[in-house]
């Protein structure tokens, strides 16, 4: 059977802006003495761009928030921070998408920790995964960044689940990125989202 979906990219598609970077901020708002942390993560980011240190290594030390805040802290975060910055127009699409009969899902290389507590009508959101203990989400990432080709496999993981084929004709993916271009071309309809303004137009690029 075939089914139509929309995927939506999360940071500069759903939202304007990084919402790692927001939860840092966020974090560090509350707790500026913890400032000092941020050369570690420089530190970790330079030895993976030279080889020395795994990538996983270098962004879950980006993300040591998660182990300090509890889940009515990261709820706020998602609610007072992002929810912000929706782009109202790519909101709406998404809602009309749904309201339509579209699986919709949100698939992004920002981690399940937070992404989890999005209240937008969406059949599931894909992002990168952390280790969970005792029900608590951390910031050790496990599994490949949610990004690239990762967003392909992870998304045909479901539609396999689903037992159902996508519909390529009348499907649609957005991102504001090139490093999605695999995810968009699982679809027909491709559509770039400006993250100056979110203005939505078709994403051309060569095959």
């Amino acid at each position: 059977m075939k089914q139509k979906f929309a995927f939506f990219d999360f940071d500069d598609t759903l939202i304007h802006g990084d919402s790692g970077r927001a939860l840092l901020g966020y974090y560090l708002k509350k707790h500026p003495l913890a400032f000092w942390r941020l050369f570690k993560v420089g530190i970790l980011f330079v030895l993976y761009l030279i080889g020395i240190v795994s990538f996983q290594k270098a962004k879950s030390a980006w993300l040591f928030p998660m182990d300090k805040l509890n889940d009515d802290e990261i709820n706020d975060f998602y609610q007072k921070c992002l929810v912000p910055l929706y782009y109202d127009n790519v909101i709406k699409e998404l809602k009309q998408k749904k309201e339509a009969g579209y699986l919709v899902y949100i698939c992004s290389a920002s981690i399940e920790g937070y992404l989890r507590f999005c209240d937008l009508p969406v059949d599931g959101i894909l992002g990168t995964k952390t280790k969970i203990v005792n029900g608590k989400y951390t910031s050790e990432m496990i599994g490949k960044n949610c990004k690239d080709e990762e967003k392909v496999i992870r998304l045909n993981e479901v539609i396999n689940k689903l037992g159902v084929e996508i519909d390529y004709d009348n499907s649609y993916a957005y991102s504001d990125s090139t490093h999605d271009i695999p995810m968009l071309k699982m679809v027909k309809n491709r559509i770039r989202i400006n993250k100056k303004n979110g203005e939505m137009t078709p994403f051309i690029f060569e095959e």
